[in-house]
């Protein structure tokens, strides 16, 4: 398991900007609905930003990145996504710089605050820097990350300045504009501005390619099995992260249950980049352990319903878009009762 190398330079930039930011208290003023952007200068990609501390539990700024991060947030906000759903912890993309207490920083974070030289004293004033992205488990920055934080934070300290002297500096001129705090190229060096810009439209989620086992299907076409009952199929983070080289994963699981029975059939995990490769074998290890070839397959995601359309069909299998897997349900909640029990 590696932990992201970053110059001693990139980390005294983001910690002077976090200094600097929690100097001024914005959270005092803002709340997490005051949303604005900040360009990335190197990407492009734009990083949308809001202050967190305004309830005095938690305090910081969090940068939800790109559209599909400001979807997210979005999400939240709206109240789609709870704050106390688990899809929350497994399904966001951004960089957050928190500030906590001591107990609340592990030995790499200790590390790096005494090779930059720095002391913090008292509660809620060690800063904490994150990256967090889908199913895997908040991470340490590396050197593009720390570099693009730190100037994120420096133009979050700026607008909250702004917003101080007028509440309505955010007002958007027009329906979904942002304030983006944008860097531009001027003689002598990078002047940022102020623009109100659309977000990027979200990009649509590529339908992930189903592997075909030709030799099983086939096997299983001549065993002639009979169709029969409905089998329902779901795909679920566990809660207990795996370490893996570059980053701790949460494991992306799917389940098959019998929805007349309830019995659990099969289930696989996989990591989130390549659960494709695992969770067909899982269907195809169903049927032939059980000797068994369901009439219909319930999903609850558009996501798993394209999915597996092309194996289904090669097996006159019907695959039904279903909001409600009781089956399924009781299973999950058995599994995650079970891991909390042994963790």
């Amino acid at each position: 398991m590696n932990v992201p190398s970053c110059s001693l330079p990139a980390w005294k930039n983001l910690y002077e900007a976090a200094i600097a930011f929690r100097e001024v208290a914005c959270w005092e003023w803002m709340s997490d609905s005051d949303v604005f952007g900040v360009q990335n200068p190197q990407s492009g990609e734009v990083g949308y930003c809001c202050v967190l501390g305004e309830l005095g539990e938690v305090f910081g700024l969090a940068v939800y990145l790109g559209s599909e991060g400001l979807e997210q947030y979005r999400k939240i906000q709206s109240g789609k996504i709870h704050t106390g759903s688990p899809e929350l912890a497994y399904t966001q993309r951004c960089l957050t710089a928190w500030f906590g207490d001591r107990r609340d920083l592990d030995q790499s974070d200790l590390k790096v605050i005494r090779e930059v030289g720095l002391k913090f004293r008292g509660k809620d004033a060690w800063p904490q820097f994150r990256s967090v992205q889908p199913g895997y488990l908040p991470w340490y920055l590396t050197e593009n990350e720390a570099k693009y934080l730190a100037v994120a934070v420096e133009q979050a300290r700026e607008v909250s300045l702004c917003i101080a002297k007028d509440h309505n500096w955010l007002s958007a001129p027009g329906k979904n504009h942002y304030l983006v705090r944008v860097a531009v190229s001027r003689e002598g060096g990078w002047r940022w501005e102020s623009h109100w810009l659309k977000p990027a439209p979200v990009a649509k989620t590529k339908v992930r390619s189903c592997p075909l086992d030709e030799v099983r299907l086939q096997r299983i076409k001549n065993a002639g099995k009979a169709h029969h009952g409905i089998w329902e199929v779901d795909s679920f983070y566990m809660p207990t992260p795996v370490e893996a080289e570059e980053r701790p994963y949460f494991p992306y699981s799917i389940l098959c249950a019998d929805y007349e029975t309830g019995l659990i059939l099969g289930t696989a995990l996989a990591e989130v980049s390549d659960w494709e490769t695992k969770f067909p074998p899982c269907i195809l290890d169903c049927m032939e352990d059980h000797d068994l070839l369901p009439s219909v397959l319930w999903v609850r995601k558009e996501e798993l319903r394209a999915f597996f359309e092309p194996l289904t069909s090669r097996l006159d299998i019907e695959v039904q878009l279903i909001r409600k897997l009781p089956a399924v349900d009781r299973a999950r909640r058995a599994f995650l009762k079970h891991f909390e029990n042994t963790t």
